[in-house]
């Protein structure tokens, strides 16, 4: 990593390139890029490609549900997703200033971030730096519009409780987590949804809290000059001020026994039956965290002997998916089965319960693991197509690391992994006392 360090109140900015450590034939990651530091805290990351005249441009706000610890306070993180768009005085309309520009913009959030993104043409570049910079800094809203836009929430909470899978994962999570902020959905706890207009005040102190450049990261990418964009991006986040306040986030203690849960669904649906583990936080050098990953695709992905069975030959569960993506902080490995008959449901339930005793007791075949591996580094590359998704593949790094660094370094330990590391990963993971079950069906007549 190379490092220039400048003399100047106002900015320290660095410009690194790929990892020094990783010779080329050891990236995976294939663009060079510039990261820069401001001496607020604020990285960007400049990733120059030849997009045709397009830029993608994602600030990542290192804050999601996760960091919602204060009781009676879930779903700010998400309200703040819309509450950006409203406005400031210098651009109190920003819809229509990115229309103008012909961009397209969106915003999402999740467990750990809080998104904002266009993708727009590379004569807009300035444009965007300003009025990104200036809502980041300069947000204004009145009571009045922000119980709009709660009311706007609870509309959507409520048209959200037509979806049988968000009873599922509620009472999931729920039922999983006792004091870790993993327990509440994104959108939030029903109860502070419908109490939020009257948090006004609160919803000023939250953002000055996490809105903050030390808890931002900026990926810039496309056809642009980067001596240019250093120089825009120094020019209007200069000014912004540091106070970024870490959550007081309690650990979630271990698991003592087996968790079950049945939720009737107000409607008809399929069965759904849910099994999840407690896992790892994200590493990118982590044997066993990666290998947890890992091992969600070659025990339950389509390629899986169980998949095989239930899916394809028995023609018992409609969809089997692993979903052993990693957080932040230690979550969980998630088995979801869609079963076409609810008699079926115990049996289902039995192999996949099987189905991780057979990866404690012995390694995963080879090469099952070695297609998993490159089919992994495959979907990794091929998402790097265009500038925004470029920016979204890296996002998750940017969210867990602070940086895009580590973007080699996981490939790298990806690569290592073998049989044993999967298994190893199994018995460490798949475990009677770390395992919630919740079976989602439809509620029973005269309920």
């Amino acid at each position: 990593m190379k490092t220039l360090a400048w003399c100047g109140a106002l900015l320290l900015l660095a410009l690194s390139f790929a990892p020094a450590a990783l010779t080329r034939a050891d990236r995976t990651f294939p663009f060079d890029f510039k990261r820069m530091e401001l001496s607020n805290g604020l990285r960007a990351y400049l990733i120059p490609t030849k997009a045709s005249g397009q830029i993608a441009y994602i600030t990542i706000v290192r804050t999601g549900a996760r960091e919602e610890y204060e009781p009676g306070r879930s779903g700010f993180a998400h309200f703040f997703e819309h509450m950006m768009f409203r406005g400031t005085r210098k651009y109190p309309d920003y819809d229509a200033v990115t229309t103008r520009m012909g961009a397209a913009r969106n915003a999402s959030t999740s467990s750990d971030v809080t998104q904002y993104y266009l993708v727009a043409s590379k004569d807009s570049l300035e444009q965007i730096i300003d009025l990104e910079s200036d809502r980041f800094m300069n947000l204004e809203y009145s009571e009045a519009a922000f119980r709009t836009e709660a009311g706007a929430i609870l509309g959507e909470f409520s048209q959200g409780r037509a979806n049988p899978m968000l009873h599922l994962y509620e009472k999931l999570m729920d039922t999983a987590f006792d004091v870790h902020t993993y327990e509440h959905l994104t959108i939030g706890f029903e109860k502070d949804v419908r109490a939020m207009p009257e948090g006004y005040e609160y919803s000023i102190a939250f953002h000055k809290r996490y809105y903050r450049p030390e808890n931002c990261v900026i990926l810039l990418t496309g056809d642009f000059d980067p001596k240019h964009a250093e120089q825009l991006i120094r020019k209007y986040y200069s000014p912004w001020k540091r106070g970024y306040v870490p959550p007081e986030i309690k650990p979630e203690p271990p698991q003592q026994a087996p968790r079950e849960a049945i939720v009737e669904f107000p409607g008809q649906t399929l069965p759904t039956v849910s099994v999840a583990y407690k896992g790892p936080a994200w590493s990118a050098t982590d044997r066993l965290s990666v290998a947890a990953e890992v091992l969600g695709m070659v025990a339950f992905g389509p390629n899986s002997r169980i998949y095989r069975k239930l899916v394809i030959q028995d023609q018992k569960v409609q969809a089997l998916t692993g979903d052993f993506a990693l957080n932040r902080d230690p979550g969980l490995l998630l088995v979801l089965a869609m079963v076409n008959r609810e008699e079926d449901v115990p049996a289902v339930l039995r192999e996949i319960e099987n189905t991780a005793e057979e990866f404690q007791e012995k390694p995963c075949d080879p090469k099952l693991l070695n297609d998993t591996r490159s089919a992994m580094k495959y979907g990794f590359l091929m998402s790097l197509e265009t500038p925004q998704g470029i920016n979204f593949a890296l996002r998750d790094f940017a969210v867990f690391t602070g940086g895009i660094e580590a973007v080699d370094e996981y490939y790298k330990t990806l690569d290592s992994i073998t049989p044993a590391d999967v298994q190893a990963a199994a018995k460490k993971f798949l475990v009677d006392n770390g395992r919630t079950t919740v079976t989602l069906l439809s509620a029973r007549e005269g309920k």
